[in-house]
């Protein structure tokens, strides 16, 4: 999409305006509306520029939190999530949150304010490599040091964020550049849309008759192609195809609790098309006892995918190319030329479904419980609402229960914490509709604050924290490799009343002891604006698995 404003008309820009203003202007012509922050001396300048521009800029308690808020909006919107964070300390409180972004492939923007670059070398305050520090945790970080070039820098990082495999990418706004006066942009320069990298031919021609020749034929992919990234594409795929389409995104692997008995239809397989899925430890390493798949194709954003799977399914790879993943999932579609077998689509959807039992009720209400009653209410609500799942074995419960539709989870990096703020997020990206967040105690220490700006923007949030009143897969950890006396330092109390603290912050808070009064105070919870947190007494279990 090239928007062309010639030489910033109606765009808000004069001959001579600051950087920062630029960089606003940018971000609106991208199609930006919110930018997740937290204030500070280096970026006040583009604070100043937001103000009478189409442009809300929310404020965390955080800068994690403000990257987490990022998160949840790009998810549940679609758009590349934008966070703005401060130098330094502030750019180093944001960090935390930018490897589950990457692994949760979201397309997301950090920009950092830095110290000037006419006092560098100098022990300038807060100078800072910030660029070496992101090495790893996002797909590309620079530092502006032309702020002519400044909007063709944002331009570039957006595109980047969502081009390929979506990810973080980081730029560094040093505050003089900022508060340089700049000439108008060459705004039919500025591309913000992904650049796609289509499948060839001959690439297509070679997946095409590999599933033609399958039995029980399987096309894996990674997160970016999850219904909640893409919506309606896998089951499109599936539709069009005749065969099965599995999204893994769960760092528990081949113990996801959303996907059933994976570990049988992963031995069943005769033909397995990963699309930008990695050989990794979610598939066992691509280990034959785990997948003896004899012919596996892959179509990846990234060569060092294809390099890792030539290593681990040595003599099994039987294709890798490089691709887009969206590009690459359409193009089978159209092809239009494969039909997979029904009983196998019908074995492996059946499979998929599978739950391991529940265990009975004691006298405390237990996550099995309240989640299928929770879902028998979720389901009679005329517009579904949007469920943010954090980690930990309530959150792998959850998981495991609720429909997935309009899920999302803390991703294959196994992090908790995040799930308030990137509530905040999606509410903010989706006004009005109700969003549920569903989390551990030991989870809700992370960004407890955050429920103040839910609070603050009135945003309807229900927040259920399911309290057993300990790190309850650390605990089961210690049982399971030391012994049920070894339970050492994992453990919580019922002194901490989280309903409290969410009135403290002006939120509304409920007590909940059993299954009968958490369904009173969920289904109260759905009338009005305001957000709700429910803390719910559950007996603590292990995840469900088969």
């Amino acid at each position: 999409m090239r928007l062309g404003i010639i030489n910033g008309e109606g765009s808000g820009m004069t001959d001579q305006t600051r950087a920062a203003d630029r960089l606003v202007d940018s971000l609106i012509m991208a199609g930006t509306d919110t930018v997740f922050s937290l204030s500070g001396n280096q970026i006040m300048s583009i604070y100043d520029a937001a103000i009478g521009k189409p442009l809300r800029i929310v404020h965390a308690r955080h800068e994690g939190g403000a990257v987490y808020m990022a998160d949840g909006y790009s998810r549940a919107s679609g758009k590349v999530g934008v966070a703005l964070v401060t130098a330094a300390p502030g750019f180093t409180n944001a960090l935390g949150p930018l490897y589950p972004v990457m692994q949760s492939q979201t397309p997301l923007l950090l920009l950092s304010g830095d110290s000037p670059t006419n006092r560098d070398s100098m022990g300038a305050f807060q100078e800072f490599d910030q660029s070496l520090t992101t090495r790893g945790l996002v797909k590309e970080s620079w530092r502006c040091t032309n702020p002519e070039r400044l909007p063709l820098d944002i331009a570039g990082g957006i595109r980047m964020a969502q081009s390929g495999r979506p990810g973080p990418v980081h730029i560094a706004l040093p505050e003089d550049m900022l508060n340089e006066t700049t000439a108008p942009a060459d705004t039919n320069a500025l591309e913000f849309n992904a650049e796609l990298s289509p499948l060839s031919q001959a690439d297509l021609h070679a997946i095409l008759s590999m599933l033609d020749n399958a039995s029980n034929p399987l096309i894996i992919t990674g997160p970016s192609l999850s219904e909640t990234c893409q919506p309606g594409l896998t089951r499109k795929a599936q539709d069009a195809l005749q065969i099965p389409v599995i999204t893994m995104q769960s760092p528990r692997g081949l113990n996801d609790p959303a996907l059933g008995d994976l570990r049988s239809i992963l031995k069943a397989a005769d033909q397995i098309v990963l699309i930008d899925k990695d050989v990794d430890f979610t598939l066992g390493f691509g280990d034959e006892q785990v997948m003896p798949c004899e012919r596996i194709a892959m179509v990846a954003a990234e060569a060092d995918s294809i390099a890792r799977a030539s290593n681990l399914i040595s003599g099994r790879l039987e294709w890798g190319c490089l691709g887009d993943p969206v590009s690459a999932l359409n193009a089978l579609i159209e092809a239009n030329t494969v039909k997979g077998p029904k009983a196998w689509m019908e074995s492996v959807t059946a499979a998929t479904r599978k739950r391991p039992p529940h265990p009975k009720e004691g006298e405390a209400a237990t996550a099995p419980a309240i989640l299928n009653a929770m879902n028998a209410v979720i389901t009679e609500m005329e517009t579904p609402p949007i469920l943010i799942i954090d980690g930990g074995e309530f959150g792998q419960w959850s998981q495991s229960i609720l429909p997935t539709e309009q899920m999302h989870i803390n991703g294959l990096s196994g992090a908790i914490g995040g799930s308030i703020p990137q509530a905040v997020g999606a509410a903010m990206a989706n006004p009005g509709r109700r969003v549920i967040a569903l989390l551990g105690d030991g989870t809700a220490g992370f960004h407890f604050m955050e429920i103040e700006i839910a609070r603050k923007y009135d945003l309807p949030i229900t927040f259920i924290i399911g309290n057993d009143y300990r790190w309850g897969a650390e605990v089961e950890i210690q049982k399971r490799q030391f012994g049920a006396n070894r339970m050492e330092g994992c453990m919580l109390d019922a002194t901490t009343r989280y309903d409290r603290m969410a009135s403290a912050v002006g939120a509304k808070g409920v007590m909940a002891e059993d299954t009968a009064s958490f369904v009173k105070a969920l289904t109260a919870s759905f009338n009005g604006r305001k957000p709700v947190v429910i803390n719910t007494i559950i007996e603590g279990l292990p995840a469900p698995t088969f």
